[in-house]
């Protein structure tokens, strides 16, 4: 029986074999010892006896018995030599007794090389074991900036708290995005417990993303996994059933494909440019149904800047359409009820659904994928998926035209910025404004201070440094005279002078976004992109972001906010024109060079004249930290950018 089994591991070994030699690939076993000889090797680490997955052992750690194998571990020396014989004997035993005596390997990256137990490993991978026990030692490279490095480093911190090596991701984040779907504290050591309720729904998942990838992505079970979890949650995921598992795969596969394509984005910079604007009656035939249109807002119109807004854009689209369509605006919806008020809102006939936080996000796409005849959107940055567009606006173009009309109106002295949450977008309208600041007074500073950090009293901060001039929120829900929001000066007797205030005018943006659903075109999109995400990225130029001023404002302020805005509009002014030096004196962009609006969304760096800091998570207010999370810079988020669009 042995004699005939190991024909067939043969048949496999040259098989393989040959293939390698007529691709021009190495025909053998991978040996460590020649890999190390170009690697700095940080240390060596004893990992006792251990479980090795057995598709994770590549080759063996020295040249010896390299040319017996090809390079699927299966043997090529002919049927009758010695090493067939004792290759025979150990099938026999294994299918008899199973393995007795573990294997001696060394890990780099989180492959194996075995030292000891070559024959061994290649009868357990003709028989298809999953692992294989194994004494083993950890060499660790030194860290280097690549990708692939920073990876394995985050591998290294998820073993120390989950002894799992049987996993891989291929793109940075991804293990810790893992620790904290699974666990409640994604710091804390597993116990033996959670270990094993990991692993065997792991083994469903890997099971049934493996039969639909058929090997033809490039991304791991793990990545595929984080995906999935973001979506429908760990607790969901461990009550499935095999064919649960299949069908909520085949749910979201798309969104799989174009995190495998790497998880890009069409950017859409401006609405489309018609011709001659297409009348209602044309969009909108006299026997077509009414549109509903419902806005879901995590917080309450009425006690936020920033739902006020989207609601000022909501009363916009309803008095353009009129009875064409009709809006409802839902306030002060959390994340445990999200998804069941999206739910009913589609229910209740809604066509279109504006989800306005990104903290709505995940109930968003969840509903999305059980929906596919319904359009949601959602207000957010960074966040690339199929099933949702997002939508957000380049607000650094009007705080750039801020920090020049600041610049020019102090001698001495420094000006104040108020930011909000140190999130994707927030650090390029921050640059933004010190950069407008830097055109027309090189001279003058920036203080930076965020409303969002713990223990910190703004306004004290700023009397310290005696700042006057400040850059505050850009809009609140009720406003009045007292009111400190856009750019204004503090007077000496404690009073405040507003200046301008950029503006965030929303319903230019749902306008277009409603007639690209009116003449058919929105869903037509889809199949353009292929497998990328496709976002709105409107500026200026599209007229959803202005700058507005007060009679305060000087004449030669107001041409050169003029002059400014002009430049914007044409998209002939780009604020992110080098020299760009970051703090410390890194440059950032080249003299005459230009970052682009794809940059902006990634900035993670302040630009030199700033005095300030990006502050860590651990400083933030408590009802800050969720959204930050959601939001952080992604510093290899990819998009590409179109400039005419609309959906």
């Amino acid at each position: 029986m042995s004699v005939i089994e190991y024909n067939k591991a043969l048949k496999l070994g040259e098989k393989e074999y040959h293939s390698c030699i007529a691709k021009g690939k190495y025909p053998y076993l991978p040996v460590l010892d020649d890999i190390l000889s170009h690697v700095e090797v940080d240390a060596q680490v004893s990992l006792g006896l251990v479980e090795i997955p057995i598709k994770s052992i590549v080759g063996t750690y020295s040249a010896g018995r390299t040319t017996a194998f090809a390079g699927n571990f299966m043997p090529i020396l002919e049927s009758g030599s010695e090493f067939a014989t004792k290759w025979g004997q150990l099938y026999d035993m294994l299918e008899e007794e199973g393995l007795r005596d573990p294997v001696k390997a060394y890990e780099f990256n989180n492959k194996f090389y075995i030292m000891e137990g070559n024959k061994r490993v290649s009868v357990s991978k003709f028989m298809d074991s999953v692992s294989i026990a194994g004494t083993v030692t950890r060499v660790i490279p030194k860290k280097t900036d690549s990708p692939e490095s920073r990876i394995y480093y985050e591998f290294l911190n998820f073993y120390e708290l989950t002894d799992i090596n049987y996993l891989w991701m291929t793109k940075e984040g991804g293990f810790q995005k893992l620790l904290e779907y699974v666990a409640d504290d994604s710091s804390r050591k597993w116990s033996d417990e959670e270990r094993q309720d990991f692993r065997l729904v792991y083994t469903l998942f890997e099971k049934e993303f493996e039969l639909r990838a058929q090997n033809k992505l490039t991304i791991t079970a793990g990545d595929a996994m984080c995906m999935y979890l973001e979506i429908y949650g760990y607790e969901q995921l461990k009550e499935r059933t095999q064919s649960e598992i299949r069908k909520d795969l085949a749910s979201i596969w798309n969104e799989i494909l174009m995190y495998n394509n790497g998880g890009e984005a069409t950017l859409v910079l401006n609405p489309i440019a018609e011709t001659q604007k297409i009348s209602l009656a044309k969009l909108f035939p006299v026997d077509a149904p009414v549109l509903k249109i419902a806005f879901v807002h995590d917080k309450g119109v009425q006690n936020s800047a920033w739902t006020y807004s989207h609601e000022l854009g909501r009363k916009y689209i309803q008095d353009i359409f009129k009875d064409k369509i009709t809006t409802s605006c839902i306030e002060r919806v959390d994340g445990d009820s999200a998804e069941d008020v999206l739910e009913a809102a589609i229910e209740a006939g809604n066509k279109v659904i504006f989800a306005t936080s990104p903290k709505l996000a995940a109930s968003a796409l969840k509903v999305a994928i059980n929906h596919p005849e319904a359009i949601i959107l959602n207000c957010s940055m960074n966040i690339n998926h199929k099933h949702i567009r997002t939508y957000y606006l380049r607000m650094y173009e009007a705080k750039f035209i801020s920090g020049a009309i600041a610049g020019s109106l102090i001698e001495s002295g420094n000006i104040g910025y108020l930011a909000d949450y140190p999130i994707a977008g927030t650090v390029a309208e921050i640059d933004a404004f010190a950069l407008g600041v830097q055109m027309t007074n090189p001279r003058a500073r920036v203080c930076l201070e965020w409303c969002c950090l713990k223990d910190r009293d703004i306004k004290e901060e700023f009397q310290k440094k005696q700042i006057q001039l400040i850059s505050g929120r850009d809009l609140n829900a009720l406003l009045s005279e007292e009111k400190e929001f856009g750019l204004f000066r503090i007077q000496e007797d404690g009073n405040h002078t507003n200046l301008a205030m950029p503006v965030r005018h929303w319903g230019k943006l749902y306008e277009e976004l409603i007639r690209s659903v009116m003449r058919g075109s929105y869903k037509d999109d889809d199949s353009a992109i292929g497998t990328q995400a496709l976002n709105y990225f409107w500026g200026m130029s599209s007229g959803a972001v202005d700058v507005i001023y007060s009679r305060n404002l000087g004449a030669g302020s107001v041409r050169l906010l003029r002059n400014l805005r002009a430049g914007l509009r044409s998209m002939e002014l780009n604020p992110f024109t080098g020299p760009i030096y970051a703090q410390g004196g890194v440059l950032k962009c080249e003299d005459g060079m230009e970052l682009s609006p794809k940059d902006s969304v990634d900035f993670d760096w302040l630009v030199d004249n700033i005095d300030g800091y990006l502050p860590d998570i651990s400083e933030l207010k408590d009802e800050a930290v969720e959204l930050v999370k959601l939001q952080r810079v992604k510093s290899k988020a990819q998009v590409n950018v179109t400039g005419d669009h609309t959906g």
